[in-house]
């Protein structure tokens, strides 16, 4: 069986921690896997995804997406993901609406690089 690595986004939804007035909290957690096919990866990333929810008491909603690694070997700097997408707004808008918003939960980026936690 020739196996390639996958990686597949899953949508979950965390009632418990909608703390800050928002009507919802969702993450969005991407895994990675060694599978024969897109189907496969995502029944491995399903099957993943239901003990997180019930690990991290939250509800398993759907695999949204996957990524087909075009990388054999997974080393540092290798693309695990990726998704374009078609859109009438200016790049700023973009940014604003599609990636970080004042709305994620993230944790703040320290330039230093003193072996804090970082997330973009």
């Amino acid at each position: 069986m020739n196996e390639s690595w996958y990686s597949v986004k899953c949508l979950f939804h965390h009632p418990k921690l909608n703390d800050r007035g928002d009507d919802f909290l969702y993450e969005e957690r991407i895994t990675l896997w060694k599978a024969a096919s897109f189907e496969e990866a995502h029944g491995f990333a399903e099957k993943e995804a239901h003990i997180y929810a019930k690990e991290n008491s939250c509800i398993f909603i759907k695999s949204t997406d996957s990524f087909h690694l075009f990388d054999a070997e997974i080393i540092q700097g290798v693309e695990i993901y990726s998704t374009m997408r078609g859109s009438n707004l200016v790049p700023e808008l973009y940014s604003k609406t599609f990636c970080v918003t004042e709305r994620d939960r993230l944790l703040p980026l320290h330039p230093s690089g003193k072996n804090k936690e970082t997330r973009t």
